[in-house]
């Protein structure tokens, strides 16, 4: 039976809301457009060209910026060009003539490259100052998450369009007669990870507020509190923000996950909205997934001196940069928790009426 059909379509009749699934298309391609644009005038060599390593970011700069401007641009533009073709071809009828197959690569492959190989460290750095009600913002990072965003529209645009393919419900992905989701039965570990990933950079930022140089030597300590007044504040709340992060992604599995506590004021009682969950998650999971990538290689590389240290002291690599190698574990981890989280908390789907 294939569900989404013009039957079912005429069944709901003008009540029915605009879905997701019948914009998401159109939203990749006019990403892909916008983009391809920019990319071309930056080819011709127009300024603003978002993807430079700047002097503080060093070997931790994104992957992509190790590329020159002609050449970054032109393989933008390249993408987006293909990336407007497929997008096409996703939405039109002449599209069933396009293997199915190469759509399928093409997009996922677009959407982990904009997803991990274009953000660096900066971005999740904004986010955690962002605490400090300091907000770093420039035009590099603000490139960052537009090319977020269009890794996500290639996401969702994907995932409709391989549920168009496979018949099955264009809003909730159910088949009829579908097997339940088995990333349900890992919740519980993946949560567990997720929770336990963050604490040694927790370790390390506490026991430098304290004074204690842990992984270091006490001459930097002294260095940054000269530096930043706010030195101390700063690593309180970095570590107390990893060790929060850890104890909310535990309600993921928890009945205040599920539904507010009663000490709470107005909301007490009520139930914990999906997306109230799911898209923080999700936004701090990708982040967390892109700035580990960026470090992971970067230690490597400057610990089997494939690079210059370019200032890094190599003594004091393990303990500044050593436990940003648990991000990937922690990103992931999280991003899998909290898909499941979705399908476990879905319910009934409003369109085609099934429930798991």
């Amino acid at each position: 039976m294939e569900i989404g059909t013009q039957g079912l379509e005429n069944k709901r009749g003008k009540r029915q809301i605009k879905r997701w699934y019948s914009w998401i298309g159109y939203a990749a391609l006019f990403w892909s457009v916008i983009y391809g644009i920019m990319n071309f005038y930056w080819l011709l060599g127009g300024e603003g060209y978002p993807f430079i390593q700047e002097e503080r970011t060093g070997v931790f700069s994104a992957l992509f910026t190790y590329l020159p401007v002609q050449a970054g641009s032109a393989v933008f533009c390249v993408l987006c060009i293909l990336g407007i073709f497929f997008s096409i071809a996703m939405l039109k009828e002449w599209g069933r003539k396009v293997s199915p197959r190469f759509i399928v690569f093409f997009s996922w492959g677009f959407a982990v490259f904009l997803l991990l190989l274009i953000p660096d460290y900066r971005l999740i750095a904004a986010m955690a100052y962002a605490f400090l009600f300091k907000f770093p913002f420039g035009w590099q990072i603000l490139n960052q998450v537009v090319c977020l965003i269009g890794g996500l529209l290639w996401v969702f645009a994907i995932i409709s369009y391989q549920r168009k393919v496979r018949n099955a419900c264009r809003d909730c992905g159910r088949k009829e007669n579908g097997k339940p989701i088995v990333l349900i039965r890992w919740t519980k570990w993946l949560i567990y990870v997720a929770a336990i990933a963050p604490l040694p950079y927790a370790i390390i930022r506490f026991s430098w507020a304290l004074g204690i140089p842990l992984g270091v030597e006490r001459q930097m300590l002294e260095d940054l509190a000269k530096v930043n007044p706010m030195a101390t504040l700063t690593e309180w709340v970095f570590g107390g923000l990893c060790i929060g992060g850890g104890l909310l992604t535990l309600g993921l599995i928890q009945k205040w996950g599920e539904v507010f506590p009663n000490w709470f004021p107005f909301i007490g009682g009520k139930r914990v909205p999906v997306l109230m969950a799911v898209i923080p998650a999700s936004v701090v999971a990708i982040a967390l997934t892109s700035a580990g990538f960026i470090f992971t290689f970067g230690f490597f590389a400057v610990t089997l001196q494939l690079v210059p240290a370019q200032g890094i002291v190599l003594s004091e690599i393990v303990g500044t940069v050593g436990p940003m190698l648990f991000w990937i574990p922690w990103g992931v981890a999280l991003g899998l928790s909290t898909i499941s989280y979705y399908y476990r908390r879905r319910g009934q789907c409003e369109y085609c009426g099934r429930n798991d």
